[in-house]
């Protein structure tokens, strides 16, 4: 359905290489600046650009590269209405916190109807987004920080974004000066994290950096890094939900830092995504509009 020329396009916008466009696409590197050209012509615009011999996207490849996300999510659509199988199927994806402790009640109401069907995908927001762009995902729902200027986005709900820690450890149910809890072993997540790019943000806020704790540990699971947490003693900031899940864990907050963060539902073309999740939500709590 799709111009080839698109596909060049939108390998060389991952990329970022005319060398490994053309070997992934099995072309020439002369015929994969033509297919770029020929696009420019068409469109009237300028998608790539480079300075210092390096290889930049223009504002103009953005948009391009949204239209054509969209157009993508469209032909999708199209696909699954002439194959679907009776029930409805989602391919959905979350981050961490929200994956493990917000929506299993909701997918297990879904889930209730036996020709429902459902792959979801628990990964930090860099990898959804990813996966979103790649068709392979109806909708996601992140926590944190993501570039709104590239995709369809809308707010699920806001949740407290707070310090973590043991009842026994020392901040307990308490509001500790900022300086102080650097003198802390803080358990992080890793990068492309929601919750970390919350956290840095917020300190990066106050002119500090994750380097000012006196040790970081950095872990991928939730459950090894609360049981770490009570272990070492150590501290963590996540959303309120987590700290929920078990009765020898509590919050703490820090003076002049107040953090509360968005859950919101992303996907490439509004229409497409929006219908997905009202299916998804459909008896259940019903989503922020």
């Amino acid at each position: 359905m799709f111009d080839d020329r698109v596909f060049t396009f939108l390998t060389l916008y991952e990329e970022m290489n005319y060398h490994r466009t053309a070997e992934k696409r099995q072309m020439t590197q002369p015929g994969v600046t033509q297919h770029i050209k020929y696009l420019e012509n068409l469109y009237g615009i300028k998608l790539f650009r480079y300075e210092n011999r390096t290889l930049y996207r223009t504002p103009e490849a953005e948009q391009f590269k949204r239209h054509l996300d969209s157009m993508l999510a469209e032909e999708q659509a199209m696909r699954e209405e002439f194959t679907k199988k009776p029930g409805i199927s989602l391919h959905i994806g979350a981050t961490k916190t929200i994956g493990e402790f917000v929506l299993p009640p909701i997918i297990s109401h879904f889930l209730q109807q036996p020709n429902h069907r459902l792959d979801f995908n628990i990964d930090n927001t860099a990898a959804l987004l990813q996966l979103l762009e790649n068709q392979q995902l109806d909708f996601a729902i992140v926590e944190g920080v993501f570039d709104k200027s590239r995709y369809d986005y809308r707010l699920y709900k806001k949740e407290k974004f707070t310090g973590i820690c043991a009842k026994g450890h020392r901040f307990a149910g308490k509001n500790v000066p900022l300086n102080e809890i650097f003198k802390e072993t803080l358990l992080i997540r890793e990068k492309g994290s929601g919750t970390r790019n919350l956290l840095e943000q917020a300190i990066h806020d106050r002119g500090f950096s994750i380097e000012n704790f006196s040790r970081t540990i950095t872990l991928g699971n939730f459950s090894v890094l609360m049981d770490l947490l009570l272990q070492t003693n150590s501290i963590t900031f996540a959303y309120q939900p987590i700290a929920l899940q078990r009765n020898e864990l509590t919050t703490f907050s820090v003076q002049g830092m107040s953090i509360e963060g968005e859950f919101n539902f992303v996907y490439c073309n509004r229409r497409i995504g929006e219908e997905k999740v009202r299916l998804l939500f459909d008896g259940s709590p019903a989503p922020c509009v």
